[in-house]
């Protein structure tokens, strides 16, 4: 243990001490730094992070800062604030003993370091937490866990509801993210630790070969010379099915228990983060608790980068930054969440409330601006339910190459397309993190991908790649706001066992604009019924699905069309269907599947969103 001084404002009369060993409950010593003990008794809040507890991540990264605070810089700003500020290294990171275990060992250890803490002479009896990205896992897995009592959590991109449907797999698929989250942080890792030679090692292979040559097992993998991310990654790939391995702490968070749970708990997400479903399903269970406040901020942001107004190749103007439309940093709201907590626990009449602010996309020119980006503009808008009130179901039948708000339709659709898993629909934008350096999250110009031919928007289906299917509305003759879930049902065959079939829900500008991704989703057509049990398809049988797109909030201008693009692969974002039927997760053949799209007033296909019709 090292204990020394900080000369800084606010904590020139604050020990820190660093290197403190925490202990588990198998024994296992977790390295602790904390600030501003000697104030103390003091409320305390508390961090963990895999990313090493003397530095802090991009998301401390403000309007203005060319990089983010420092750990020091933050510790000061919750020492002014009146708290004493713990941060802790996971375990088998950083100076942690132990293995690590993504997720899975969270619940237990934050639990056990909670406990140890409430036991120290310095703690008030308040414990709040603070955590981003892996450090929001940290919190949602110890909420409830055991009955211990958190206070107050500010749970920013992070925790699963169900790491299944989102943040692990979606739609049965495999999110890649994983894979170069586990090669990125097994670099960061052997850098910290000193070993040169695993360093040399990892940035020898070809990230970019490796995700192409398909799944990663223990004895497939470039992450040789970091066995505990190798292996924690071949068991995350190749759990296919929704066995009893999802339920495990960490990886799933019954709705029932975040309803019945008093912890003061802001949520923080953005349209193209990981996190948004798991997000939205863990704020909608916890607003039903009686006695406790809630919050959620979605912004339109990619993954922890709320310094700019830019997500991928778009910008959504100044107010998209917290410190212009929400009037403060998020750094700010959550210490003005963490001082709310306190408040409320020390009331006799405490009041929760429940509050969402959310940023609605659209209403931009679609031109570039000075910086090159596609100025797509918005929004911010409140309410205090998701979806917001006043939404209505809206339904467009897929008819030819056309979008049509009427049904039955006249005439029979079938569209037919090859899907081959060596030659893949290449991913461009989207909910993705820690994607760097093969695919970016954020909006992007899509006509750039698929090169159009169109003059006038009519044509957007003719596309150079055959294996997307292009669907449209004629120009919109009002605004249509959307504001909620997004999904499509579709009649499907196929004449092989599996295959994938993905959506992307896209904005059209007039006038040979820009045409930007809002949303997108997968279905792995095995679990088109079940995610538990899956069944393979029946050649050439049709077989109505329901795809979910990730949730979104969009304004549809006067003149544009919304389009839908439907394929059988998004990759690198999700890992290549074999469409052999064959264990997931696991080396193999690949096979072509050929599939059809089946339209008809008997068999309808359609694209349903939630229209929000109040917008004042």
């Amino acid at each position: 243990m090292q204990k020394t001084k900080e000369t800084a404002h606010g904590l020139d009369a604050a020990d820190i001490s660093r290197g403190i060993t925490v202990p588990t409950r198998d024994g296992i010593m977790l390295s602790t730094n904390i600030h501003g003990a000697a104030l103390g008794p003091l409320p305390v809040v508390l961090e963990r992070t895999p990313y090493g507890k003397e530095t802090c991540d991009q998301s401390e990264r403000h309007a203005g800062m060319a990089r983010a605070l420092t750990r020091a810089q933050l510790a000061v700003r919750f020492c002014d604030a009146g708290f004493i500020y713990v941060v802790q290294d996971c375990r088998g990171t950083g100076q942690s003993g132990g293995l690590f275990r993504k997720y899975t060992q969270e619940a237990a250890d934050t639990v056990d370091t909670i406990n140890w803490i409430r036991s120290q002479a310095w703690c008030s009896g308040f414990i709040g937490m603070v955590g981003f990205s892996y450090g929001a896992a940290c919190q949602v897995s110890a909420l409830e866990f055991e009955k211990t009592i958190i206070d107050a959590a500010c749970i920013d991109c992070g925790g699963f509801s169900d790491a299944y449907r989102s943040g692990i797999r979606q739609g049965g698929a495999f999110s890649l993210k994983q894979a170069t989250w586990a090669y990125a942080q097994a670099i960061r890792d052997k850098s910290r630790a000193g070993d040169d030679a695993a360093v040399a090692a990892l940035k020898s292979q070809s990230l970019q070969e490796w995700l192409e040559d398909g799944p990663w097992s223990q004895d497939h993998s470039p992450l040789q010379a970091a066995p505990a991310h190798r292996d924690n990654l071949a068991t995350l790939w190749q759990a296919g099915d929704h066995s009893d391995f999802w339920l495990q702490p960490g990886l799933y968070k019954a709705p029932e228990m975040l309803a019945g749970n008093d912890t003061a708990a802001l949520f923080i997400t953005s349209w193209f983060d990981t996190s948004l479903i798991s997000t939205l399903d863990n704020f909608q269970a916890k607003s039903k608790s009686p006695q406790a406040s809630s919050q959620l901020i979605i912004g339109p942001w990619s993954h922890g980068n709320r310094f700019t107004s830019i997500a991928g190749e778009a910008d959504f103007g100044p107010t998209a930054i917290p410190e212009t439309g929400l009037g403060c940093s998020l750094l700010e709201k959550r210490l003005g969440w963490l001082r709310y907590a306190c408040e409320q626990k020390t009331s006799n009449h405490p009041s929760p409330t429940t509050r969402i602010d959310y940023f609605e996309m659209g209403g931009g020119t679609g031109c570039r601006n000075n910086n090159g980006k596609i100025d797509h503009g918005g929004c911010w808008q409140s309410c205090t339910s998701w979806p917001p009130a006043h939404t209505r179901a809206l339904a467009y039948t897929l008819a030819g190459d056309r979008l049509r708000a009427v049904f039955p339709i006249k005439y029979e659709t079938e569209r037919r397309w090859t899907s081959d898993p060596h030659n893949p629909v290449p991913t461009l934008g989207g909910a993705i993190n820690s994607g760097e350096p093969v695919m970016s999250g954020g909006m992007f110009d899509q006509n750039v991908q698929f090169a159009c031919s169109a003059t006038d928007g009519a044509s957007l289906s003719q596309c150079q790649r055959t294996d997307v299917l292009s669907f449209f509305t004629e120009p919109l003759g009002a605004d249509i706001h959307i504001a909620g879930p997004i999904a499509m049902e579709l009649w499907i065959m196929c004449d092989q066992p599996d295959a994938d079939i993905t959506i992307k829900l896209i904005d059209c500008y007039p006038a040979n604009g820009p045409a930007v991704n809002i949303s997108d989703g997968i279905l792995r057509l095995r679990y088109r019924d079940s995610w538990r049990f899956p069944q393979m398809m029946e050649r050439d049988k049709p077989a109505l699905i329901t795809v979910m797109a990730n949730p979104s909030a969009n304004r549809f201008a006067a003149g544009h069309r919304i389009r839908v693009d439907i394929a059988a692969s998004n990759f690198p974002n999700f890992d290549v269907n074999p469409q052999t039927g064959a264990q997931q997760g696991l080396p193999g053949q690949r096979q072509m599947a050929n599939l059809t799209l089946v339209s008809s007033a008997q068999q309808p296909s359609r694209l349903l969103l939630t229209q929000r019709i109040h917008t004042t």
